[in-house]
């Protein structure tokens, strides 16, 4: 599938017949699926591959990292310190394995109150800065818990409006 702006997509959930229905199998199968999913798909010329993964150090992290070539990875991570610990795990992973990491961006950090403007940290006290130290890596983007991206998202024009806005556009500008 390509989405109005150009991106190519590929998912489980748009090969499944039921939307609401999970797939129920095992690492060899997943392994398999996932690895006939990138061999497969008809990529055509990328500037980047996105990979969206699950948490954590299982068999679909193992098979990407070990089967895929990848130039680096960017982690993203919740300010919770549960969450720091499991990620953590990843890092570490990646680096026995030799895989570059550009850097943590952590999602949902915090939400601006409309009154006042306030950021209200939800999850820790702690800084993105703190939880970026924690795993080692270079901060890349601070992102808040955001209604309005929540709703375009619902709506299929998230692209749109993350092009528009500049928290976005400036959160990722060196990445690209």
């Amino acid at each position: 599938v390509e989405s109005k702006l150009g991106i190519k997509v590929i998912s489980m959930n748009l090969l499944t017949p039921v939307e609401d229905q999970p797939v129920i199998w095992r690492g060899p199968v997943i392994t398999g699926v996932l690895n006939q999913m990138y061999t497969d798909t008809e990529w055509g010329d990328l500037d980047y591959l996105l990979i969206d993964m699950p948490p954590g150090t299982g068999d679909i992290a193992l098979t990407v990292m070990q089967s895929f070539p990848l130039k680096e990875l960017i982690i993203v991570s919740t300010p919770q310190d549960m969450v720091s610990m499991i990620v953590k795990k990843v890092v570490i992973m990646a680096q026995k394995m030799g895989i570059s990491i550009r850097g943590v961006v952590e999602n949902m950090s915090y939400i601006n109150c409309d009154s006042c403007d306030h950021k209200i940290k939800i999850f820790s006290k702690k800084s993105a800065e703190e939880h970026a130290e924690y795993l080692g890596l270079p901060l890349l983007a601070e992102l808040p818990i955001n209604l309005d991206l929540t709703e375009a998202l619902e709506n299929g024009t998230a692209e749109e409006y993350v092009k528009e806005d500049p928290l976005y556009t400036s959160a990722f500008q060196g990445l690209y």
